[in-house]
């Protein structure tokens, strides 16, 4: 498939919402207002024909898409078909007429549901404004459309989850309306209603053209089945499902028009009928009240009309802005279009864009956005005809390209599906055709091309190379059935053959597990210092940061307990939160100047770090920063005995000195067996004087570093076996301490896996959160917990699909179920940390991220091939984009 970058989107539609939304957008309100127009044109059995052919026609475009939806389920639909088949124009041009068909469509909800309440309550329209070609505007029926179109984008903006709800709702009314009167008609309706209007025409030939007049006007009614391909990233569906869902939802439109028109045809006799259409046209409302003999229930049907426009509305800006998204995801439109939102993950600019196109709508009146209709009708279906041409395309050039759900008689299918297509585009143009475009739809249709054209040259002249580039998206749990799928079609396979030509391999592993640490855990344990110490010299360094273990009293417990011990001691305090090279440097001369023989930190993993670096620095000659980047190497360092304060790095059981270079940027950690602390000294009591804010950041962090190592290409049985262990102690009691909580036990556990979390890494090391992290901090000296929280999900979200077994394990460890529960649980736990923070909160900006992603794959090179998937730069960019 080529080049491939992580999916923005969140994975949260399933087959009920897919369906509805399908579903929706295609039922609309033509069922409450052109019923009777089909009646008039075909008669009740003709109208039920023409639009079974009508869907005949769209159910092979349908297929179609099916197909190509489940073989490439990736934001933008239409785009991505039309790119693998045509390359960059070809995409170019059907991307851009779909979006027509969305917005037109769009725009033209903001009118009609204002309308049809003029329709009902006359005394709706109050406040004349102006006309606009013949058409009058009150401000009532502006406003209307205005605040309604607001609130939809609102909803948008706010989730496709939270979209697809308020699509659910609405669908459920619209399909109880239909079939209260489907239901009513059948069973007080009379088929002596029917005879006198079965067809319309006196001869077969007139009978067979008042058919097609319907039958051509019928396939525009089923647009929307194409939003399912456009929402594709954020569908956690089985794939080949995806393709059934598709067409399931065309063949369920046909069927609710077909019964629609007869149960009219059975409630209302052709005077009835003619009455209506003269009356107001609400032919399916009147024939609701005769069947119940109720006004109210025509009413009922009304609201499933206006039900009806708010689906197709709900369903269009869904599509719509996914489409503009795709485009600017390929840089054929600006890139302000690409942004998510870094909470809700919806196409932000992309909605409000529609969204304002959707507020102005009705200050141009209903006649206009006709006009409007027509044109995005004839674009969508250029677009259908655009997508079934690429599906041959596909075919033929793409013969080994994974396909979960398969058309039968493919080339037949696909050919019919470009004749019937095109024979629908045919009829816009041809002058006198039922579906023929006026001039001022025409002037419409060549403005939008002028506007792409506008686009497209703007595009290739700002982004250069850049200008119409696709990446592919895999989406993670589809990736996972694909997988599935294809091994299991692959065992059929070796079963159906006569002879076993292949063995399955079996791998075995080797590891090393050595951690030189004697770590001294439990409560008091920090008096112990200097008895601890003994061993290792008689003079100490202590290294501290620049006041709180002073402020504590800690400083003074340590320094008394040395001289207790006979342990002379001097004191270095200039270590800052993200710790430099150079500070390093100073410590370390200092430690000579002294004769220094041993080195005792307390404090947090920065100033732990830096005691290491000290250590190191104070027995070895030459720049930090060759021995960091593997230039010089050393396996001796002076001994260092460590008390952390904080319940996160885990410093205190490794071998890493995390240093940030002041010149250049770069934070990258020195690594050496030599700095491994000579005593440990875990003791809870001391971590308990922590600010809330510091516990949440370095208790992430501890939680980060056993996810890690135990996803890690590096893990082995030793570090799983601890790391699992640590999550759920982290799981079980982080929270609680943050909340307040003394318990001796959650403090313990809190601790012991910080601890734990320190001596997986020095094993299994570090990857992909850690890897992206450091440049941010080594930027913008951003709080390195505070930098894992905006990074840890987007990182985990990315990597699923490298190890969906592990990161189940750490999902259900969280309280979920499968490794697609994971990243929520993560957010969850943030949440309840008060750390919901993103990189953008964090001070990153766009600017900065070219050269973050830059100095992540040299920096972060070994975190990234620890990584349980890999990503190049470029899709690193991607990741911290998502994260601003």
């Amino acid at each position: 498939m080529g080049e491939r970058k992580v999916s923005e989107f969140n994975k949260v539609l399933g087959i009920w919402e897919i369906l509805v939304m399908a579903f929706g957008a295609m039922i609309g309100w033509g069922w409450v207002v052109y019923s009777g127009e089909w009646i008039t044109k075909g008669g009740v059995l003709g109208a039920m024909l023409g639009f079974v052919i009508g869907g005949i026609m769209i159910y092979f475009v349908g297929l179609t898409y099916a197909e190509l939806t489940a073989a490439m389920p990736q934001s933008g639909g239409e785009h991505v078909f039309s790119y693998k088949a045509m390359g960059p124009i070809g995409s170019f041009i059907c991307t851009w007429s779909i979006i027509l068909g969305y917005i037109g469509v769009v725009c033209f909800e903001t009118v009609a549901l204002p309308t049809i309440i003029a329709y009902i309550y006359p005394d709706f329209l109050q406040g004349y404004m102006y006309t606009v070609a013949g058409f009058d505007i009150y401000l009532s029926w502006l406003v209307t459309g205005i605040v309604i179109a607001i609130l939809i984008t609102a909803v948008n903006i706010k989730g496709v989850k939270e979209a697809a709800m308020m699509q659910t709702a609405l669908t459920i009314i619209i399909g109880m309306a239909g079939v209260l009167l489907i239901a009513g008609a059948a069973i007080n309706g009379s088929v002596d209603n029917l005879t006198p209007q079965m067809f319309v025409g006196e001869t077969s030939t007139d009978i067979m053209w008042s058919v097609l007049g319907v039958a051509m006007v019928a396939p525009f009614f089923f647009i929307g089945f194409d939003v399912i391909p456009q929402a594709a990233e954020e569908i956690s569906v089985p794939l080949k499902k995806i393709g059934t869902i598709l067409v399931l939802s065309i063949i369920l439109a046909v069927a609710f028009y077909a019964l629609v028109i007869l149960a009219v045809g059975l409630a209302l006799n052709p005077t009835m009928l003619k009455a209506t259409m003269e009356q107001n046209g609400l032919v399916s409302a009147i024939a609701m009240e005769q069947v119940f003999n109720s006004s109210i229930m025509a009413k009922v049907l009304v609201l499933g009309g206006i039900c009806g426009i708010l689906t197709s509305w709900n369903s269009f800006l869904i599509g719509g802005s996914r489409a503009i998204y795709a485009m600017a995801e390929s840089y054929m439109v600006p890139t302000i279009f690409k942004k998510i939102h870094p909470t809700y993950k919806t196409p932000i600019n992309a909605l409000i864009l529609i969204g304002i196109l959707s507020v102005l709508s009705p200050f141009f009146g209903r006649k206009m956005l006709v006009w409007a209709v027509d044109a995005a009708n004839f674009a969508c279906c250029w677009a259908y005809c655009m997508v079934s041409i690429s599906f041959l395309i596909l075919r033929k050039k793409e013969k080994t390209m994974h396909r979960p759900y398969k058309v039968a008689y493919p080339r037949l299918v696909g050919t019919l599906a470009v004749v019937l297509s095109g024979i629908i585009v045919v009829m816009y143009v041809v002058p006198g055709s039922p579906a023929a475009l006026v001039t001022q739809e025409w002037y419409m249709v060549g403005g939008w091309a002028l506007l792409g054209a506008g686009f497209a040259a703007y595009g290739k002249f700002h982004y250069g190379d850049d200008f119409a580039s696709h990446i592919d998206v895999p989406t993670e749990t589809n990736t996972a059935h694909e997988g599935i799928q294809m091994a299991m079609d692959r065992a059929i396979e070796t079963v159906k053959a006569p002879t076993v030509t292949e063995t399955i391999e079996t791998t075995s592993f080797t590891f090393s597990y050595f951690l030189p640490v004697n770590i001294n855990f439990g409560w008091g344990k920090v008096g112990s210092v200097g008895e601890l110490t003994k061993p290792y010299g008689n003079k100490a360094l202590i290294v501290t940061g620049r006041s709180s273990a002073k402020k504590s009293g800690l400083y003074d417990l340590v320094k008394d307990s040395l001289a207790i011990s006979g342990i002379s001691s001097v004191l270095f305090d200039e270590v800052e939160a993200n710790p430099l090279t150079t500070t390093a440097e100073k410590g370390a001369c200092k430690a000579r100047e002294e004769a220094c023989d041993v080195v005792v930190a307390i404090g947090g993993g920065s100033v732990l770090d830096c005691a290491k670096a000290i250590a190191f620095l104070a027995k070895n000659d030459g720049n930090i920063n060759d021995y960091i980047y593997g230039k010089l190497t050393s396996n001796v360092a002076l001994p260092s005995v460590v008390i952390p304060t904080t319940c996160g790095t885990g410093s205190e059981s490794n071998g890493f000195a995390v240093l940030t270079n002041s010149e250049t940027g770069d934070k990258k950690s020195l690594r050496c067996n030599a700095i491994v602390p000579k005593v440990s000294i875990v003791d809870p009591a001391v971590m308990m004087t922590m600010p809330k804010y510091v516990l949440a950041s370095v208790g992430f962090d501890a939680l980060c570093h056993n996810i890690e190592a135990y996803t890690a290409k590096a893990a082995q049985p030793f570090t799983d076996a601890l790391a699992i262990y640590a999550i759920d102690l982290l799981a079980n009691h982080l929270v609680k301490i943050y909340e307040g909580s003394d318990s001796k036990e959650s403090w313990e556990a809190v601790t012991l896996a910080s601890t734990i979390g320190g001596m997986v890494i020095n094993i299994a090391g570090v990857t992909l959160a850690h890897g992206m992290e450091h440049p941010a901090s080594g930027l913008k000296d951003v709080v390195h917990g505070n930098g894992l929280a905006a990074l840890e999900p987007i990182a985990i979200e990315a990597s699923l699909k490298g190890n969906f077994f592990k990161f189940g394990k750490i999902a259900r460890v969280l309280g979920g179920l499968t490794a697609d529960d994971c990243a929520p649980k993560v957010r969850g736990l943030l949440k309840q940390l008060d750390l919901n923070v993103s990189l953008g909160t964090l001070g990153i900006t766009e600017a900065d991220i070219p050269w973050m992603a830059k100095n992540c794959m040299k920096v972060g090179a070994g975190n990234i091939a620890n990584n349980p998937v890999a990503f190049t730069e470029v899709e690193i960019a991607e990741l911290y984009r998502r994260a601003l």
